[in-house]
């Protein structure tokens, strides 16, 4: 595959140029990041944003290597750490004990402990659980000829599958969703200011939540997540602290990949109508098509909620010299539309090949759900081929995006409805 020619910058080799006039923060970006990401790639490396006081990757590569570099820590340096304990409240930075902000020795042991169940045989039943709603959520669509995909087959899909996987009651499954969403904005980067009340209300709510189900499971194990977590917690492994972040860590990450997959699953789908004939022709196909949706459209922008990445010493980049101590920011969204890497890459094509894509990360801090996330994804795009209905929406070109520079998922998604 061919690389695109680069502009010349005027930037001296080895020199890292500045971001300029980039402002991810208003709706005219989020209806259409791309191209402000083409014009980053273009620069030909790493470039500074004095905006956030970071250097920024673009390129497939460079995020590649960055993404694997152990050099690369999620945990900041002393005098920020010690900065960000004077601003940040102290309910959320329970959060910083959890797998999304350590590096080893803690986040070996973390990851050891949290990974396991997403491997058992009970994964099998909540998959099967999670295709015989999403069937039924799409053939009450179909009786009713509208479906609202956000709220009506992303959510209840995706919140049903994590919440059994981690051994939550249903019933409890709305509370924890208003919780999550109350929790997101003040991961973005930055936080929006107005978020951080909500955000604490939420974890603290989520702290007793879990808490209590701690207190429940030590009593009556189950074969899920959190009981696993809850005997790892008793047997001095694991801290309360880190018990419950890492539950509320689960939950919110393992349904929001999927709720903002789904929904941009079908808005592509809308968009690329040739392709959905295709799927449906050929629904072998499902798995493939979810690997280049979470591409063409990668549910995070950013790699790592809020913080991005420490340099722990001087290190070079795409031939570029980074100091030490400086935090980079991976641009996951604009390495997964790298023409050096992938063919036409604004072209959403399910029949595509070719090198692995980085909406799950790569190297040590590779998505723990990863395998949950394709499987979830493939059962819901398997149900979507099979669906006998034809789809509309008078969203499909100016759909509303949430407010969000990390996240890139759709707040609504009305369609309609009819027979095939």
């Amino acid at each position: 595959m061919t690389q695109q020619p680069v502009e010349d910058t005027g930037t001296v080799p080895g020199e890292v140029p500045a971001l300029e006039d980039f402002d991810p923060y208003n709706d005219a970006f989020r209806a259409d990041p791309y191209p402000h990401y083409e014009r980053i790639r273009a620069l030909g490396g790493p470039a500074y944003w004095d905006y956030l006081d970071s250097y920024v990757v673009s390129g497939h590569a460079d995020a590649t290597a960055l993404l694997a570099d152990p050099r690369m820590r999620l945990e900041p340096p002393d005098p920020v750490a010690e900065l960000m304990a004077t601003v940040v409240p102290e309910s959320l930075r329970s959060m910083s004990r959890t797998l999304l902000f350590t590096d080893p020795p803690d986040h070996t042991r973390l990851r050891g402990l949290t990974r396991r169940p997403f491997a058992s045989p009970r994964l099998g039943g909540v998959l099967a659980d999670a295709r015989s709603l999403a069937d039924s959520i799409l053939a009450d669509g179909l009786r009713r000829g509208r479906l609202e995909v956000v709220d009506e087959l992303a959510f209840p899909v995706s919140l049903q599958a994590i919440g059994d996987l981690l051994g939550v009651p249903r019933a409890d499954l709305p509370k924890l969703r208003a919780w999550g969403q109350a929790m997101s904005p003040a991961a973005d980067i930055p936080a929006a200011p107005s978020s951080i009340d909500s955000a604490v209300a939420a974890y603290e709510a989520f702290d007793d939540y879990f808490a209590h189900l701690a207190r429940v499971r030590a009593e009556s194990p189950g074969d899920d997540l959190f009981s696993s977590l809850v005997r790892a917690h008793l047997d001095g492994a694991l801290s309360r602290s880190e018990l419950h972040a890492n539950a509320a860590l689960v939950f919110i990450s393992g349904h929001e990949t999927l709720v903002a997959f789904t929904a941009s699953a079908v808005l592509s789908f809308l968009r690329n109508p040739a392709q959905l004939a295709l799927l449906r022709e050929h629904p072998e196909l499902a798995a493939a098509a979810t690997e280049e949706v979470m591409r063409y459209e990668s549910p995070l922008q950013l790699a790592t909620a809020g913080g991005g990445r420490w340099t722990a010493e001087e290190l070079e980049i795409g031939g570029r010299t980074l100091p030490a101590g400086v935090r980079v920011l991976t641009f996951i969204g604009a390495a997964n539309r790298d023409p050096a890497v992938y063919e036409d890459p604004d072209r959403f094509d399910i029949t595509r090949a070719g090198a692995r894509h980085l909406a799950l990360g790569h190297g040590l801090h590779y998505c723990l759900g990863a395998a949950l996330a394709k499987q979830q994804g493939t059962l819901l795009l398997d149900a979507l081929a099979r669906w006998p209905a034809r789809l509309a929406s008078e969203a499909v070109e100016a759909p509303e995006w949430l407010p969000l520079f990390m996240q890139r998922r759709l707040a609504r998604l009305p369609v309609t409805v009819t027979a095939a």
